[in-house]
């Protein structure tokens, strides 16, 4: 008899989770014990629905090693634009560097309100000892403004962005070079 009432028992218990029809109420128990899954609260908070941060990617045809030249006036042209490097890092690859130090410090603390500065070289003609430079500037390393053309020159020490060249692009990023 006791078994009997215990069987009994159990099956009104699994009855009422499983949400039985019996008056009792414990039909509308059960409800409230499923009424929220563990599934909705990892399906309410989703992870992909947020915007992907999307960065352009810059290329350029110039391929590293190639040639020694233009892997030189690559690197002039990257330090002289980089807003990351100082006056120091700098006064190598600028042609008749002297008095530029101010205009190198503003140009740094442009940089860091752009998210950095810097230039992709896409293209290099060498003749002779001048070059003709292909450059996209870059911002936050976004191609910003496209298809400029330079000059490189070389010198006793060098390949060198001339001066006129890089305080063309200084006054572009309004830090402008020191009258001469």
């Amino acid at each position: 008899m006791k078994r009997t009432l215990f069987v009994v028992l159990v099956l009104a218990m699994v009855a009422a989770a499983c949400g039985g029809t019996s008056d009792s109420g414990a039909g509308e128990e059960a409800p409230a014990t499923t009424a929220a899954p563990t599934t909705t609260t990892t399906t309410e908070t989703p992870t992909t629905t947020a915007a992907p941060t999307t960065t352009t990617v810059p290329q350029s045809d110039i391929v590293a090693g190639e040639d020694p030249d233009v892997d030189a006036i690559v690197t002039a042209y990257s330090v002289a634009f980089d807003s990351q490097s100082d006056y120091a890092a700098k006064q190598p690859y600028v042609d008749d560097p002297a008095g530029l130090e101010d205009t190198v410090a503003r140009y740094l603390e442009t940089g860091e309100t752009m998210g950095g500065v810097s230039v992709l070289v896409t293209a290099v003609t060498v003749n002779g000892d001048e070059a003709d430079v292909t450059y996209d500037l870059l911002f936050n390393n976004n191609p910003t403004y496209p298809d400029l053309s330079g000059r490189a020159i070389l010198t006793d020490e060098g390949w060198k962005v001339p001066r006129r060249v890089f305080c063309s692009l200084m006054a572009s990023a309004r830090v402008g070079c020191p009258s001469d």
